[in-house]
């Protein structure tokens, strides 16, 4: 029996256009079958049953969100704003961050790290991503039959280790300590074989390597050999600090990108998140490898750091945008994307609407080899959303496409659909009790910060603003 067919008419659609830009087209109606869009349709539609319209609406393609840590993101809220000039940017990540993620998989239960995931995907879909590439511990593999049943289409890289950092000692660098990195890579290999749905599926696993100073050469050769059997892909942290840059330099007398090029990991079918301290040497061999950087340009603006994805895309480097862990709303992160390159070359046309959403779809979905994704075209698959214009911060509607970057938000997303399905009506997720996961993972959450009080890994709250 044939999959029931499904139209969505919205007031403007935006379909591909030549030269990366986008068309942008009034009245048109999108029909879908099954998991497949099956036809655009510059008019109305014959009579279909299930016939969703949005009068004020503007039909994208869903967020491809190339770099996020669901976990991290309810466990770190305010924990990492406004740490002031004392806190070094560079010792965040192995002095708070890991320790804090560590402690979460020691002692949180089963139900209680579903919940906190449960809250992430939530997050995810109202902000309207349809796809995210994940980096959690293998430990966490119940996020992959969350996001599933919630509907959100996942490329999980699980996180590997040679040398995990246990802190950071009385001068503020990482304290490594060798782990068994054999377990480390049978425990990813593991998750791949349990959750992996194919090329195709709704849930990717790949690999996702901690970053260059947390991965021996050995380990990063071996992974890059997997990657190209299994035909998937690896994440891994790049050049996010000085240190890692610093450590690198001292172990063997190159830069993290060059490290990466000697392992023969980087290619198509590496996403290299951040990239903060590249040289023009690792940009040039970034793009003539074919490797995408995750551009995650709010997580840097925290900590006073500019990372502009002008840089990267100027350079010829093929690059997405990600949320990080901290906040996973994707068009925050796509306009300060935007700003930070603005800034950084004094030019206002740089980081222009089309160009970011672009990196926020389609370059997101090439990246993962998915080039039916992140487009709205007979054939692609079905990961679409729609954002209402009929807000007062978005009237009147000039250039929806410029409204849509520039001034929506989470807020505005009235409807998402993944493979087909809806999994977002009307603003709220249909797959979940959205007030129940709330209160279920703040209780988590609660539990969690207590314990790393006890333990020393955060301080004492101080509540309210630095005078």
């Amino acid at each position: 029996m044939p999959s029931p067919v499904t139209a969505v008419s919205a007031r403007w659609t935006l379909l591909p256009g030549s030269a990366g830009a986008f068309e942008i087209v009034e009245n048109a109606t999108v029909v879908l079958q099954g998991s497949r869009i099956i036809d655009v349709l510059r008019d109305r539609p014959p009579e279909i049953i299930r016939h969703i319209e949005a009068p004020q609406g503007i039909l994208f393609p869903g967020f491809v969100n190339l770099h996020n840590h669901s976990l991290n993101g309810p466990i770190f809220r305010g924990i990492v704003d406004d740490l002031g000039p004392e806190t070094e940017a560079d010792g965040l990540v192995h002095g708070l961050l890991l320790p804090l993620g560590d402690l979460a998989g020691r002692m949180l239960a089963e139900d209680e790290i579903r919940a906190v995931y449960q809250l992430a995907v939530v997050e995810l879909l109202r902000s309207g991503t349809t796809a995210v590439l994940d980096m959690p511990r293998a430990v966490h593999s119940a996020f992959f039959a969350v996001a599933k049943q919630m509907g959100l289409r996942v490329f999980g890289a699980p996180y590997i280790f040679s040398t995990p950092t246990r802190g950071v000692d009385a001068l503020g660098d990482p304290i490594y300590e060798a782990i068994d990195e054999d377990r480390s890579l049978r425990d990813a290999l593991k998750v791949a074989d349990e959750y992996d749905d194919g090329p195709g599926g709704l849930v990717r696993i790949g690999f996702g390597p901690h970053a260059t100073d947390t991965c021996s050469p050995g380990l990063l050769r071996r992974i890059a050999h997997e990657v190209r059997e299994r035909s998937t892909f690896a994440s891994i942290h790049v050049a996010q600090s000085r240190m890692e840059v610093d450590v690198v330099g001292r172990r063997h007398g190159v830069t993290p990108v060059e490290l990466l090029h000697r392992a023969g990991l980087l290619g198509p079918s590496l996403i290299a998140a951040h990239c903060v301290y590249a040289k023009a040497g690792d940009l040039d061999l970034l793009r003539e490898s074919g490797t995408t950087v995750a551009n995650c340009p709010l997580t840097f603006a925290r900590s006073g750091v500019t990372v502009s994805f002008d840089r990267f895309h100027r350079h010829g480097v093929r690059t997405g945008i990600g949320t990080d862990a901290y906040s996973f709303d994707h068009f925050a992160e796509m306009r300060a994307a935007g700003f930070v390159s603005k800034l950084s070359r004094g030019d206002p046309g740089a980081g222009d609407a089309a160009t970011l959403l672009r990196a926020a779809t389609e370059t997101g979905a090439a990246a993962l080899s998915r080039p039916d994704l992140g487009r709205i075209e007979p054939g692609a698959t079905a990961d679409l959303v729609v954002v209402d214009l009929d807000a007062a911060p978005l009237q009147p509607v000039r250039d929806p496409l410029r409204n849509l970057v520039w001034n929506a938000t989470p807020a505005d997303v009235s409807l998402v659909i993944v493979n087909g399905d809806v999994v977002v009506r009307d603003g709220r997720p249909v797959r979940c009790d959205e007030a129940g996961v709330i209160r279920s993972a703040a209780a988590a959450v609660e539990k969690l910060w207590e314990v790393a009080e006890r333990e020393g890994i955060l301080p004492g709250r101080e509540r309210g603003g630095r005078s």
